[in-house]
């Protein structure tokens, strides 16, 4: 499976609650908004707001579905140091299943349980003894880890900065309904 990269460069950031927002322009927006194109929240516009929204918004689908690929990748590693855990000379001999699809398996007797043959990625296989194949997936395992562990921690942050926007717009929204009712009272 091919991943997204982990870590996008946004053209649109948010920072904090009531924070700034980067819009992408030409430079005399960037002059007005002041230093690093930034403008606080509350001073952008409604457009402005929803496409830093959906921008988030397209941010986050992608994070959601790397995070899914590393879990997945995670447990297939999980799986293989289990799998190690049977080959034992003990079990030299012993009659197998052998999976050829993950539905279809045949007949099989396990005749080496010293060493496996490892996928170590980009197409290149390695003969390891059970024992460092093992600490092959364990530390594939925990690396995997730790990279679930750094995209929640970024989709926790685009979640706040989400709930941000969408605040800061709804208020807008009120604010906008507030303004044309007292125009109509007026006018009335």
């Amino acid at each position: 499976a091919t991943l997204a990269p982990l870590w996008t460069c946004n053209t649109e950031t948010l920072q904090g609650e009531g924070g700034f927002v980067s819009m992408p322009g030409d430079d005399e927006d960037k002059e007005e908004q002041g230093e690093g194109g930034q403008m606080p929240m509350s001073q952008a516009s409604l457009q402005q707001l929803n496409m830093v929204k959906q921008q988030l918004e397209q941010e986050m689908k992608s994070l959601l579905n790397n995070n899914q690929a590393l879990k997945e990748a995670q447990m297939r590693f999980e799986a293989a140091t289990e799998t190690l855990l049977s080959l034992c000379p003990e079990n030299q001999g012993k009659p197998m299943m052998i999976p050829l699809t993950s539905s279809l398996y045949i007949d099989g007797h396990m005749t080496e349980t010293k060493k496996v043959t490892v996928d170590v990625g980009t197409g290149y296989f390695i003969e390891m003894s059970v024992g460092k194949a093992r600490g092959f997936c364990e530390k594939r395992t925990k690396m995997l880890s730790d990279n679930v562990a750094k995209v929640e921690k970024v989709l926790k942050e685009k979640r706040k900065n989400l709930e941000a926007i969408t605040m800061t717009m709804q208020q807008k929204y009120y604010a906008m309904q507030m303004q044309q009712e007292a125009e109509k009272e007026k006018a009335g």
